[in-house]
């Protein structure tokens, strides 16, 4: 049989799985707070067909790896505790990358040195996870973590949190919107808001969805140039339901460019 080998789709190289130590979270109370929350109509998803979804991932809900072998997002708040400079040389040596049995969780470096201090000596050396965190977790801490949090005193997080509705697509429903009323719920005790809405996605003509990798991204200017403004605007408000995709259809698109020059004729006539 022949063997399946694992390339980067940029680079090319080979791909090497390794077997690393990672991070993760429990979710099991979180996600019974975010279905009682739905079941109770505290939060109400829109359209109403999309509620199972929401249960069939929160109720079968598994431990979430959240740190990332990444050069970009936000690092890690731990910081590796070690004996002398030369016990954190050696942990890093090779594919090490200065991790320790010891550690503390800190909001910053100085605040971290503190704590180690405290607990183990003056004479420890600290350095930082270098994984990063997921990025749907970082996503969900955004109805909070922009209006001030953790103060809760901050004048927009008493202002603006929780809030009304939140608006995004079907395809994201557990992956940031889930997310988000677990983090808010374990971070603050509060639904980050009580309405979510679904829209669906516009998908090219064979209903793929569209990506820079498979060259089928339509772009809506150049839509305009060829078919009109008013024939996008169409299709796209007649060809959209809640939480239902559109397969952008370039003969739709034609179609509707001569229904909507034929009202434009008939409103010059009247």
């Amino acid at each position: 049989n022949p063997m399946r080998l694992g390339l980067c789709s940029r680079s090319k190289d080979v791909i090497e799985p390794m077997l690393k130590p990672q991070w993760w979270v429990a979710c099991d109370k979180m996600a019974a707070e975010a279905c009682e929350a739905a079941r109770s109509k505290e939060l109400e998803i829109l359209p109403n067909f999309m509620e199972p979804t929401w249960f069939r991932w929160l109720e079968n809900i598994r431990d979430w790896c959240i740190s990332r072998q990444l050069w970009w997002g936000h690092r890690i708040p731990v910081w590796y505790v070690h004996e002398s400079q030369d016990a954190l040389d050696a942990s890093r040596s090779g594919t090490g990358k200065g991790s320790s049995p010891i550690y503390v969780v800190a909001r910053n470096e100085a605040e971290a040195t503190e704590q180690a201090k405290s607990a183990h000596g003056e004479h420890v050396v600290l350095y930082q996870e270098e994984d990063v965190l997921d990025t749907w977790f970082s996503s969900g801490l955004w109805p909070f973590s922009t209006l001030g949090w953790p103060d809760e005193e901050a004048e927009d997080m008493a202002k603006f949190f929780p809030t009304q509705v939140m608006e995004t697509g079907h395809d994201i429903l557990f992956f940031w919107v889930a997310r988000m009323v677990m983090m808010s719920y374990g971070m603050t005790g509060k639904l980050p808001f009580h309405t979510v809405f679904l829209h669906g996605l516009v998908r090219d003509e064979k209903g793929r969805k569209m990506s820079k990798s498979l060259g089928n991204v339509v772009d809506p200017l150049n839509v305009i140039d060829e078919q009109g403004c008013d024939a996008l605007r169409f299709t796209l408000a007649t060809g959209t339901a809640a939480g239902q995709d559109l397969n952008l259809n370039m003969d739709r698109l034609a179609s509707n460019r001569n229904f909507t020059n034929k009202i434009w004729n008939s409103g010059k006539f009247v």
